[in-house]
């Protein structure tokens, strides 16, 4: 009997240490349960929702694909804003360049008026100029006039804004090179992008372009020359009558540029992209970027939101601070992202501006010159070749942003607010001042149309998984949800017909008939030609009314 008694006694001590153990287990369990899902939590939110300066930015929207950085880093800094630093704004007009009269003296005021240390305006011509001679074959057929020419400085003159003009002198020059009677100027016969340095004509020929840009901005007591993106290859048969290599004769053709504008305008200031000069052919070649030393003022770009340790700790920055008086940064408020993009990502642009605030105040640390002015370009294309990208007032946002965030240091990060008002407000400005930008409805009537835009990709997306090919094919589909996706559709392109058409006369106030022609071939042609297509290739299928046994083959 004890014997029994002791067994149980056992039996239920083991079930009972067999239960703590199962306890414990399940405890543990729970507990890296928890503390995982609370980690993927943590991990989605950190990433769904970025904070600058408690403003949250959604981080997966498709424009914001390009900015899988760490922003995390760039947040928990400080960063100082540079209230004094000159501001310089880039209007590109190779691409959708704005009606004179509807555009500069609106557009000069509201920048007046903003009061954020803007002294001037870089303005890259290209093919508008109205020039003669020579030129005046290869000029637009829709370009500016002189009294056009005119009537920006004389608005940049009651605002107190400096007119910069931009002429290409190097690189970027197929406006010009793309034409049968330029082609002997080519470096490359096959590729009209870049002038051979190695004919005197082309110095006779840059001098007379120079020599009427300069005319038409008697005012001007700066210049930009370009000479960014200039891929060399000695190519003209002229460039074997004396050996040079590559880097010797972009000096010497920099040199022999700079010779020119100081001969028509003695004392003028002269600007330079740097991204050719701060290659490792330069780095390791002091010697020759010696040659041009207090000759010009190179212009630093970056678009990046983050610039990597090799652009940080260059060499080149020490070598900039002794050889030039001053250095310019460029940054990028619209055009500096994709080639192709119907709206500009606000967000890429303003961390672009404080990886620069970052940038110039460890510059300041490092005892290197501080940079005396920044631009803040706004391409309208890639080059003369490429696509109409982000129109610009759908990048008022971002240029607003940008100058709110150098000025103060403070980020204003809304994607997409279609309400100017509300966007001055945000910042401490007079909302009134959105009366003076000229093309605002502009602005919204894209953004609207980009919510159409993104429900008919949805519709099309949906439509292709309701009825696919094989189904098409063998007239199988379910009709009652055909016909509601194929009817929502046919509605989707009616409002989109009607939103284009307030649209193109929004786009009418401000661009004439050939940029609005281009544009909307670009954005809305063949979203159109989509939706029309399915409509055809599914009509098929709508008055199926019996449908067959499988197989089908």
């Amino acid at each position: 009997m004890r014997t029994l008694f002791n067994r149980l006694i056992f039996i239920r001590m083991r079930r009972v240490f067999e239960l703590l153990v199962v306890s414990l287990f399940l405890i543990i369990i729970l507990t890296i349960n928890s503390k995982w899902s609370s980690s993927i939590i943590n991990d989605n939110n950190k990433h769904r929702h970025i904070n600058i300066n408690n403003i949250s930015v959604n981080s997966f929207l498709s424009q914001d694909q390009s900015l899988n950085q760490n922003h995390d880093t760039i947040i928990e800094k400080i960063i100082t804003g540079q209230p004094n630093l000159a501001k310089y704004i880039h209007l590109d007009l190779k691409g959708a360049p704005p009606q004179p009269n509807k555009f500069y003296e609106t557009f000069f005021n509201f920048i007046d008026q903003l009061n954020m240390s803007v002294k001037g305006i870089v303005i890259e011509y290209e093919d508008l100029l109205p020039l003669n001679g020579r030129f005046a074959n290869a000029t637009h057929r829709f370009g500016y006039k002189k009294s056009d020419i005119e009537l920006i400085q004389i608005a940049a003159k009651s605002h107190r804004l400096e007119i910069i003009p931009l002429i290409q002198t190097f690189g970027h020059l197929e406006w010009l090179l793309k034409l049968r009677e330029f082609e002997l100027y080519r470096d490359e016969l096959a590729s009209p992008m870049v002038i051979t340095p190695c004919l005197d004509l082309t110095y006779v020929l840059l001098e007379d372009l120079l020599q009427q840009t300069l005319d038409m901005h008697p005012n001007s007591n700066i210049i930009h020359i370009g000479c960014d993106e200039v891929t060399l290859t000695n190519s003209h048969p002229k460039c074997q009558e004396i050996s040079m290599d590559v880097p010797e004769r972009y000096i010497n053709h920099v040199k022999r540029i700079v010779s020119i504008v100081q001969k028509i305008r003695p004392g003028i200031r002269i600007l330079i992209w740097d991204d050719v000069i701060r290659s490792e052919q330069f780095i390791n070649n002091e010697k020759l970027l010696n040659e041009l030393k207090n000759l010009v003022e190179p212009v630093a770009w970056n678009y990046h939101p983050t610039f990597d340790d090799s652009y940080i700790y260059s060499p080149i920055w020490n070598i900039y601070s002794k050889l030039f008086s001053n250095t310019w940064a460029a940054s990028a408020f619209k055009g500096g992202l994709r080639r192709l993009s119907m709206q500009t990502n606000t967000t890429h642009h303003v961390l672009n501006h404080h990886a620069w605030l970052q940038f110039m105040k460890l510059s300041t640390n490092q005892n290197n010159k501080s940079f005396s002015a920044i631009i803040l370009t706004g391409w309208s294309r890639f080059d003369h070749f490429m696509p109409l990208c982000d129109l610009l007032p759908t990048a008022y946002q971002s240029l607003i942003s940008s100058l709110y965030i150098l000025t103060t240091g403070k980020s204003i990060l809304h994607e997409y607010v279609n309400d100017c008002y509300e966007l001055m407000n945000s910042i401490g400005k007079d909302s009134q001042l959105c009366q003076s930008l000229p093309g605002l409805s502009i602005w919204s009537g894209i953004s609207s149309l980009s919510l159409s835009l993104s429900q008919i990709e949805d519709r099309l997306t949906f439509l292709h998984t309701v009825a696919p090919s094989y189904n098409r094919k063998h007239l199988f589909v379910r009709r009652y949800e055909l016909d509601l996706r194929l009817n929502e559709l046919e509605m989707l392109k009616n409002d989109l017909l009607t939103v284009t058409q307030l649209l193109n006369h929004h786009l009418s106030e401000l661009y004439s008939l050939d940029v609005i022609d281009e544009w909307f071939d670009l954005y809305i042609t063949p979203i159109l030609g989509r939706i029309n297509a399915t409509l055809i290739e599914f009509s098929p299928v709508r008055n199926q009314t019996s449908w067959s046994r499988r197989p089908f083959i």
